[in-house]
């Protein structure tokens, strides 16, 4: 069985704003790094993800995801993470 991933793209007529703020109060755990809160599809609908620790990559930076306008409106291009130079 093949499986492929999926990027959909929802495309929303107004720039969606963060429905709250996550405010990290605490330091990260040894070999954590801290993700903040972003926006994610979910049954062919954007839905708010707090913000949560993972494990560091070694090697390299997460990007945060952002909102990118187009003719048609507005789509969420999601955070990823990138080899440091």
């Amino acid at each position: 069985m093949t499986t492929f991933m999926s990027h959909a793209q929802i495309i929303v007529k107004v720039k969606p704003v963060a429905p709250r703020a996550t405010i990290r109060v605490d330091r990260p755990p040894q070999g954590q790094e801290w993700i903040n809160g972003h926006w994610i599809v979910k049954n062919n609908n954007y839905h708010w993800r707090n913000g949560y620790y993972v494990n560091h990559r070694h090697g390299h930076h997460f990007v945060e995801g952002h909102w990118k306008q187009n003719r048609k409106g507005w789509i969420w291009v999601p955070g990823k993470w990138k080899r440091n130079r």
